[in-house]
């Protein structure tokens, strides 16, 4: 919601000056014109022998003013949907499609106690979500859009043996809410055994805010699990004097697999790997940021 304040702050400023400029004392009102400022971008009420720029009319003034402010929105990423007006964000996660009816996997920490979800795949607006299952034991959910993706995600089979080098692609916070995903790379450490439903995967890997409901993709592009959680470096080193740095834990699919065809849901298998040259252009096609609000 900072990035949504910061927009309609500007906005009201931008009302003000205005308001300011056009309703000063009778006898200065017939003096005042519009400038427009070309290299700023910017329309000003000022007097004619102060203009700097071109004189322009009160509707094409409007129409420049309302060009920048769109501009603005646009630059800072924000999605303003009807949906959302009146409430504030809550949090940002990731989530991706996993059929081609708009069903998307995430986590249930993330849309867990929201009012309002919304999701918005990369390079389109917000759009609304529904809950459509849960379990907070698993810590996944599932939720329903009017949206058709270009693809959704290919999942390893869950007795694949998982090891070496992982990507995982979410909406890492960077200070903000991150507006489009980020592929990090990681590895996972090769354990000598497949894995289990009953063992979360450890992987080497920079996980932040904003990961969690996302994929672990293999080298190929296959989901292998989901981000959930990151092992905490401080306590870690408060209770065992060893340092942990960059440890996410994501759930195989021997959880979300059977999870989702409980749900009925038939995800796409893929038991051999493929080539896959370029993974956030491959997983963009599918993945979605997952937004709370309250």
């Amino acid at each position: 919601m900072r990035l949504l304040n910061s927009f309609v702050g500007l906005s009201l400023l931008l009302g003000w000056a205005l308001f300011a400029a056009t309703t000063g004392s009778a006898a200065g009102a017939g003096r005042l014109i519009n400038c427009h400022e070309k290299n700023r971008g910017l329309v000003t009420r000022t007097r004619p022998d102060a203009c700097e720029g071109r004189v322009v009319s009160d509707a094409e003034a409007a129409s420049i003013r309302q060009r920048r402010q769109d501009y603005v929105k646009e630059s800072l990423g924000v999605n303003v949907s009807p949906s959302v007006l009146g409430k504030r964000m809550a949090g940002v996660g990731a989530g991706f499609f996993v059929d081609d009816k708009g069903t998307i996997l995430t986590n249930a920490h993330i849309v867990k106690g929201c009012s309002t979800i919304t999701v918005s795949p990369p390079g389109q607006k917000s759009s609304p979500a529904r809950l459509e299952e849960i379990s907070l034991a698993l810590d996944l959910a599932l939720l329903k859009t009017n949206l058709r993706s270009r693809r959704h995600a290919v999942f390893a089979p869950a007795d694949h043996r998982v090891s070496g080098e992982v990507a995982i692609i979410g909406y890492p916070s960077q200070g903000s809410p991150q507006q489009t995903p980020i592929l990090t790379k990681g590895t996972l450490p090769d354990t000598g055994s497949r894995p289990t439903a009953a063992r979360p995967l450890p992987l080497k890997v920079a996980v932040r805010p904003g990961n969690s409901g996302g994929p672990v993709l293999d080298a190929s592009g296959r989901v292998i699990g989901v981000v959930f959680a990151a092992i905490d470096t401080k306590r870690v080193y408060q209770q065992t004097g060893q340092l942990a740095r960059d440890i996410g834990m994501a759930i195989p699919n021997g959880i979300s697999l059977p999870f989702m065809t409980r749900n009925g849901i038939q995800p796409t298998l893929a038991d051999s790997p493929k080539a896959s040259p370029d993974l956030l252009k491959e997983a963009k096609r599918y993945l979605a940021r997952v937004e709370c609000w309250l």
